[in-house]
């Protein structure tokens, strides 16, 4: 997943057990919607459509655990009955409609109602287009957040209500709480489970992109990626405001307890973080370490597949009906503790209420999705992150690292639809 951190993964299989459509089934078109993204307030969605549409309609939902969803979506798409509608992050998307199994979500949304020119610009544009057509929607988005404990910003001699904003405003502030004898004034993890998140943001931030869809080519190995893992290794080997090779997971688990001063983590964290610290928790935007205010952003899409249902006008019509009821309604509990906001305008106004709302929600609209590269944050991200940690560690150099990474990367999307030369 473009969401492909422990901590996401996490939030995912808190949900993976809840699924919907307890009525009995009563006749009419069966309509199914199935995926790993969250099922918060959908079993209600659900039950009120099946009495609306009682013999005319039959909705369903269930959750897939992340661990597992693409095993078991391939055996429902092998056995020729595959969901309906399905909800996960968007490259997933991008690899069964290069596959040719997605219907083209317009007319969908259309039927049901729902305003495009409503939703989130980074998250619907053409960027998220496959050969210049939209086979999947966004529904919810989440940034990548600075994370700081305000007891140590009032002990380091800080502002606690005014966090960094730059990169080197956050340098002089871990160093200040460096001084202030403070053992950890950040804790930045170095594998995948944060990197999935904190590297790209760099890289848009100093101008640079991940890949191109149009050949799945890496561009990471670029001036910008360079720039970005170079940051990095300042905060652990130049400015020492950072440990070396902490544990997976230690930037998330070590900040929760109360131990560090700043971490850079998904802003899905920010229900567990709130949980843990209480008013010590501040939550800001990520600093604009480069020259672009931009991070990357997770996210959940949905598309609809093809089916014996979808290509009928009564069934494309009974998709359309739950649609739009699950836009016009937005889930509106998915943003309150987990710092999701929803990618409907619309919508947005069922989580004003959350904690930092403001904060996310610029986080989201300054955000950036990864390319149309099919499973590009789940399959064909690992070589980049596992030789990033190398460089990250001083195993290797960063250019060694990066282009080794190009490479490998490069090797894996030529076996994926679309990307072959």
């Amino acid at each position: 997943m473009q969401a492909s951190a422990a901590q996401v993964s996490a939030h995912h299989e808190a949900v993976a057990h809840k699924a919907s459509g307890t009525a009995p089934y009563k006749g009419g078109i069966k309509i199914s919607y199935a995926g790993f993204s969250s099922m918060n307030g959908l079993p209600a969605i659900i039950n009120n459509l099946n009495r609306k549409y009682a013999g005319k309609y039959y909705f369903s939902a269930t959750a897939y655990p992340y661990a597992n969803y693409a095993a078991l979506l391939s055996s429902a798409i092998s056995g020729g009955n595959p969901p309906d509608i399905f909800g996960a992050s968007w490259t997933p998307s991008v690899y069964y409609t290069r596959e040719g199994l997605t219907l083209p979500i317009m007319p969908f949304l259309k039927s049901a109602g729902i305003n495009t020119a409503a939703l989130s610009p980074g998250l619907w544009s053409s960027l998220t287009e496959v050969k210049g057509v939209h086979y999947a929607v966004p529904l919810d988005a989440f940034g990548t957040a600075l994370f700081y404990n305000k007891a140590f910003f009032k002990k380091a001699g800080l502002n606690p209500n005014d966090p960094p904003t730059t990169g080197k405003q956050m340098v002089a502030d871990a160093l200040a709480m460096k001084k202030a004898g403070i053992k950890y004034p950040v804790i930045m993890g170095v594998d995948k489970t944060t990197q999935d998140f904190l590297y790209p943001s760099l890289v848009y931030q100093f101008g640079g992109t991940m890949g191109t869809p149009t050949s799945c080519a890496a561009l990471f190995d670029s001036a910008a990626g360079a720039k970005a893992a170079s940051w990095e290794k300042s905060l652990i080997y130049t400015y020492h405001v950072a440990p070396a090779g902490p544990s997976v997971s230690e930037d998330l688990d070590e900040f929760g307890k109360g131990a560090v001063g700043m971490v850079m983590l998904p802003a899905i964290n920010q229900g567990s973080l709130l949980k843990s610290l209480g008013a010590k928790l501040g939550v800001a935007p990520l600093p604009k370490v480069g020259v672009n205010d931009e991070d990357f952003v997770g996210q959940q899409y949905l598309w609809v597949f093809k089916t014996t249902t979808s290509t009928t006008p009564a069934g494309a019509k009974g998709i359309s009906i739950l649609l739009g009821a699950i836009y016009h309604q937005e889930l509106p509990t998915i943003g309150v503790d987990n710092g999701s906001i929803p990618a409907y305008a619309p919508a947005v106004s069922a989580v004003k209420s959350m904690a930092f709302f403001k904060q996310q929600d610029y986080m989201v609209q300054t955000g950036r999705v990864n390319p149309a590269i099919p499973n590009w944050g789940t399959v064909t991200g690992v070589p980049l992150y596992n030789n990033l940690e190398n460089a990250l560690l001083n195993k290797e150099s960063v250019a060694s690292g990066l282009a080794q990474a190009r490479t490998q990367t490069n090797q894996l999307t030529q076996t994926l639809p679309g990307c072959k030369d």
